[in-house]
């Protein structure tokens, strides 16, 4: 039982907003399987609603302790979340070529889930204590080694969408722990050179012409650009000189790696933006994708009546597509709503901050809201073509137990920050 000063400082909108997410999750895995009789996948949605009941209970059962033993316990739950990963790696269950999974008690669970976790905890304790800056490159050490380690551990499953999730995650937490907004853009810019420089080489590729120097030109936009916010800020010559290294090399590199990819592996990065160059390969999640949330129009075809959906035609529509599934049957207003209720729930994380006196909890705060929000941005983004496909699941939402445990420890987390103090 939650005691009674903590049930009077527990966020019920926000709670009641997760609930309400989850509700339509088990609905949508309901639709997306029920025509399915036999199989792993048979009735997967009572799998679903006792996972969902778990996840109530783990959010009661964090919010009931003290806010002191996450802050105490935070590197030793990120070393207890590496061994899970490196257990992983040793023994650990193939699932579509990758090593993600291993067994306790009967239960599969993805370590690199409850990774995140850890990263969270032991990223926010240390931040808690130090303040941030460019100017001290001594103060990203530990955050680097921190960070580095998880990432490359679930690199090498490969699970390209987690370790996405880690960098999208500590950019927040950074700013927060801070760093300034201009050092926030020195620090992101090489990412974005790498990308821009990366625009010619796909779209030569996917278009069969050599762009040349007019491939060049938003790279090169973006380097002036940033030539100028350094000209006007003039930080320290580490900075000024690390930052136009880092762009140079990061824009330099991905030509490296391009080249160094097999056409196969080129045709899979570019499915999405010409999914047919591969129809019934790597386009071809993508392109069913589209047809499914295309098809729902303004108001769905209803409940348990998408044709995509009930003949099986998108692959991973209980997973990592399941907003296809609400796309073809409940349309676009059924897309805004739920769309609505991530922003709310969003807004409401950032909301509990300043109500919170504590730093740590602040940073767990920022941490775990940018988890959830970059899940809801990079699913969404992929489901719609504008993205490469990665398997990153929607929030409350997509079918897996790890990924709604790992959700309700996010939750409690958060619940947890209005009583820290």
């Amino acid at each position: 039982m939650i005691e009674q000063n903590r049930f009077g400082k527990f966020d019920f909108p926000l709670f009641w907003t997760a609930v309400a997410l989850w509700a339509v999750g088990i609905l949508l895995v309901y639709s997306a399987t029920h025509a399915i009789e036999s199989g792993r996948l048979a009735g997967i949605y009572k799998q679903q609603i006792i996972w969902v009941i778990m996840a109530i209970i783990v959010i009661i059962a964090i919010v009931s302790v003290s806010g002191r033993f996450f802050y105490g316990f935070a590197y030793v739950l990120f070393g207890l979340s590496l061994a899970l990963l490196l257990f992983a790696a040793v023994a650990g269950t193939s699932a579509k070529g990758a090593e993600r999974w291993i067994v306790i008690a009967g239960f599969k669970l993805q370590p690199s889930e409850f990774a995140k976790i850890g990263l969270l905890l032991a990223l926010a304790r240390y931040l808690s204590e130090k303040t941030l800056s460019l100017e001290r490159i001594s103060s990203f050490i530990v955050p680097s080694i921190l960070i580095a380690v998880p990432f490359l551990l679930v690199l090498k499953q490969p699970d390209l969408g987690t370790a996405m999730v880690f960098i999208a995650m500590v950019v927040p937490m950074f700013y927060w722990a801070g760093l300034r907004p201009v050092e926030v853009f020195y620090l992101i810019s090489p990412a974005v050179s790498l990308v821009l420089a990366a625009v010619p080489l796909v779209m030569s590729f996917a278009s069969g012409k050599d762009w040349g120097i007019t491939g060049a030109i938003p790279w090169g936009l973006f380097f002036l650009f940033l030539a100028a916010v350094l000209y006007i800020n003039r930080p320290h010559i580490f900075i000024f000189t690390g930052t136009v290294l880092a762009n140079i090399f990061t824009a330099t590199i991905i030509n490296v790696i391009w080249h160094a990819l097999k056409a196969y592996q080129k045709l899979r990065f570019i499915s999405f933006i010409d999914p047919q160059r591969d129809a019934f390969g790597a386009g071809y999640q993508v392109i069913q994708s589209k047809v499914a949330i295309g098809s729902g129009f303004l108001l769905g075809k209803g409940f348990l009546k998408g044709t995509q959906t009930k003949l099986s035609f998108l692959p991973e529509q209980h997973t990592d597509f399941i907003f296809s599934v609400l796309g073809e049957q409940f349309g676009l207003v059924g897309c805004l709503f739920i769309i609505c209720l991530f922003l709310f729930l969003v807004g409401r994380g950032f909301f509990i901050t300043q109500s919170v006196r504590s730093r740590f909890f602040n940073l767990v705060i920022v941490g775990g809201v940018s988890i959830i929000a970059m899940h809801v941005f990079f699913n969404t983004a992929m489901t719609l073509g504008m993205t490469p496909v990665v398997g990153i699941p929607l929030p409350f939402l997509s079918y897996g137990g790890s990924f709604t445990l790992t959700l309700a420890i996010l939750l409690g987390l958060i619940l947890n920050a209005k009583h820290s103090d």
